[in-house]
């Protein structure tokens, strides 16, 4: 069942910024190319870790592999979040794995079934996609990574492209009613700052939520 019908309600920075537990304040674009891009160059102009930039809309938004990910205005979520610490072998996994488990932490508490990760960077609900993560990283003396994420609010069917229409899925199309953007924005932050912690504090306990998580290869 598609959602009904809705009244765009703007993102609120100070609301986002409130939530945030990193104390940084919370940017809003109504619209740019890409969120990590804009991260990414603010990252090499030393913007501090837990910077969260979120777009309205993007109009060359992307996934992995450079695939292009659809952002319609007003209907999603689409950010980026810039992370400070050693970028290595052993912390790249973990950073598509932190942003994965605070998505389906979030998804599961809108009472939400049929949530699992497709690895290395989907999160799938009845075996279709409704979030996907973008890690890029950049090393050298103050090395950092942007992790950019993407999740599906309140589309109904027809709002995603003719070819996605049978692979997509979005929060409101299991709800069966349109969401609370910001809610669900202060909902994800919370989780993400939750994972990012267990992320640095005890990344075995992160991986086996991961692990619990994830569809069968």
């Amino acid at each position: 069942m598609p959602p009904e019908s809705f009244s765009f309600i703007p993102l609120d920075e100070v609301a986002l910024t409130t939530a945030s537990p990193w104390n940084i304040p919370v940017h809003v674009l109504s619209e740019t190319t890409s969120s990590n891009d804009d991260l990414l160059l603010m990252g090499e102009e030393k913007a501090p870790a837990g910077t969260l930039l979120f777009a309205e809309r993007q109009t060359t938004g992307r996934g992995q592999f450079r695939r292009p990910w659809s952002s319609a205005p007003g209907l999603g979520l689409w950010f980026s979040l810039l992370l400070r610490l050693p970028i290595n072998d052993a912390t790249i996994p973990l950073l598509s794995a932190f942003a994965a488990v605070a998505l389906v932490e979030t998804i599961q508490g809108l009472g939400i079934s049929g949530y699992a990760i497709k690895s290395p960077n989907d999160v799938l609900i009845n075996g279709q996609k409704a979030a996907g993560i973008l890690v890029e990283t950049r090393i050298g003396r103050d090395p950092f990574a942007v992790v950019g994420i993407g999740l599906n609010v309140n589309h109904s069917r027809e709002d995603f492209p003719e070819e996605l229409r049978d692979r997509a899925c979005s929060l409101a199309m299991l709800c069966e009613h349109p969401l609370d953007r910001n809610a669900v924005a202060v909902s994800l932050i919370t989780e993400l700052g939750m994972a990012e912690h267990l992320m640095r504090e005890s990344p075995e306990d992160l991986l086996a939520t991961w692990n619990q998580h994830l569809l069968p290869s």
